[in-house]
């Protein structure tokens, strides 16, 4: 009985694992990347090293430049300048319901254009969105697939009985045994950050796998859930509200200062601006907490008054941002996030080592060598999907570097991305199978080797460094880069492609067992 429960759990997890591997190879390789969201975009936009400005200065440059040019918005909202991205980021909502961005220099407040790039944020996008898709069909597919995450790991804890004893048995230079030792040492290495991650995940967008749950919940306004989460009880506003004088930015910001001292600011948001309902609220950028309830005020913006309640601190908003914050790891200090940015390229360790394997046991199984138009997709997208990937995002660096292009035009570096990552695919499926390991291979460490020097080069040129200290901003991205090079140059020398004959049938079988 046992046995059979081993084996039918076994079947689940190699398939589900086939079906959804590369989409969480992806989501794993992306959501890494993310935890260097800002360093990237430093990076990628070499300008902002030399911008510097103070929040309310910031603050002050960014309300004159709404005030000039959205003064009968609906509302206004204000990404402040602050260190890791020295520039203002405004939105608004205008009369008619359309909404407007703009970047803005937070010293002058004037309109920047910066080079066509969205950096980080690509990968962010990329990871929790699938970039490309509708908002809403991109989250229930990832959604959807941190649910299959969870069985995934619950059929692997369930399948290897000896789950422990595997972990201390490391093989290299054992050709397709390598491929399940690594599965199984990634998997257990980082197994309660796995589980962690799956759930938080699961648990963040449960909306869009079960919204008749939120429907039940609130049966005449469903967004009212969003609203309990994100917003603060206010002071009912008037229905139709008069126009009238707002207070100077700088009265509110003398407050925020009497309390929070020289401290950097993340948002203010300002709704019905120009009348006698306009309501500001400063949100302070600085904490550590897992729930990020950060500091924050609200004022009547017309009359200067503060408001009470000025911090969200009901169940279900704490909660919430718990869950949010667990996911993402803002609390996370440089070295804790460098072990969580490891724990997720284990996760791709993981899965990229369960692809290989089940394209391996069916390789084994195929006596005849016959060949399988199945198999040969499968091994093609493998090589596609892992090393494949990693060529298509240095390919996004190295576009940045390489090309200038005008900021109105569509974003040539994305395009770059996706149009590399197919013809690795258009690579794997004319090469050989016994070349293509190691020529991808090369491929990528050739290039993760070089990019650093050509940055190093680009940013003399440029004149943006001058010292260690403002190299440091650019060299975190290229030290990441070359810790990627060093594990292909292991994987290259220490694993055998999955083509080779050094594993008999019986002894990967009992490898397995």
């Amino acid at each position: 009985m046992l046995k059979s429960i081993r084996q039918s759990t076994a079947t689940l997890h190699s398939w589900l694992g086939l079906i959804f591997g590369w989409l969480l190879f992806l989501i794993f390789v992306m959501g890494s990347l993310s935890l260097y969201k800002t360093e990237i975009n430093y990076w990628m936009q070499p300008q902002f090293a030399t911008m510097q400005t103070s929040s309310n200065e910031a603050a002050q440059s960014a309300f004159a430049y709404l005030q000039t040019h959205a003064p009968d918005a609906k509302s206004w909202f204000i990404h402040v300048a602050h260190d890791n991205a020295p520039v203002n980021r405004v939105f608004w909502q205008t009369a008619e319901g359309a909404f407007e961005n703009r970047i803005l220099n937070a010293s002058t407040g004037s309109e920047l254009q910066l080079l066509n790039t969205q950096g980080g944020d690509f990968f962010y996008r990329l990871h929790f969105q699938l970039y490309g898709m509708s908002y809403m069909t991109g989250q229930i597919i990832v959604t959807f697939t941190a649910f299959i995450l969870l069985i995934l790991l619950i059929s692997g804890v369930i399948t290897h009985k000896k789950l422990l004893i595997e972990f201390f048995t490391l093989r290299t230079n054992k050709g397709q045994l390598s491929y399940l030792d690594y599965h199984t040492v990634s998997a257990v290495t980082a197994m309660p950050f796995f589980f962690v991650t799956a759930f938080t995940g699961l648990a963040m967008f449960f909306y869009v796998l079960f919204p008749a749950n939120l429907k039940l919940s609130y049966p005449d306004n469903p967004f009212q859930y969003f609203e309990e989460i994100r917003t603060i009880p206010q002071q009912d506003l008037l229905s139709t509200p008069e126009k009238a004088e707002m207070r100077p930015i700088q009265y509110f910001l003398k407050h925020t200062t009497r309390q929070w001292g020289v401290a950097p600011l993340d948002t203010i948001t300002v709704k019905s601006p120009n009348t006698s309902s306009a309501h500001i609220t400063i949100n302070k950028k600085e904490d550590r907490t897992i729930t990020r309830n950060q500091d924050q005020f609200i004022f009547n913006a017309h009359t200067g008054e503060l408001l009470k309640n000025n911090r969200n601190t009901s169940a279900l908003a704490t909660l919430n941002n718990g869950i949010y914050g667990l996911h993402m790891a803002r609390y996370a200090q440089p070295s804790l996030r460098f072990i969580l940015f490891l724990s997720g390229i284990l996760g791709a360790t993981m899965i990229a080592s369960g692809l290989f394997l089940w394209s391996l046991k069916r390789q084994i199984k195929n006596k005849k060598q016959s060949f399988h138009l199945g198999a040969y997709l499968v091994n093609r997208l493998n090589m596609t999907a892992t090393i494949g990937l990693g060529i298509a995002v240095l390919s996004y660096f190295y576009i940045n570097r390489l090309v200038t292009a005008p900021y109105n035009l569509p974003n040539y570096e994305i395009t770059t991305f996706f149009s590399v990552w197919f013809i690795c695919f258009l690579i794997a499926c004319l090469m050989p199978q016994h070349q293509l390991w190691k020529s991808l291979l090369k491929g990528f460490i050739i290039l993760a080797l070089i990019l650093p020097i050509i940055n190093l080069c680009y940013l003399f040129n440029h004149h943006l460094i001058s010292s260690f200290s403002s190299y440091w901003m650019f060299l975190r991205v290229d030290l990441l880069i070359l810790l990627f090079a060093l594990l292909a140059i292991f994987l290259h020398q220490k694993i055998a492609p999955i083509a080779s004959n050094q594993v008999t049938q019986n002894q990967f079988i009992n490898g397995i067992r």
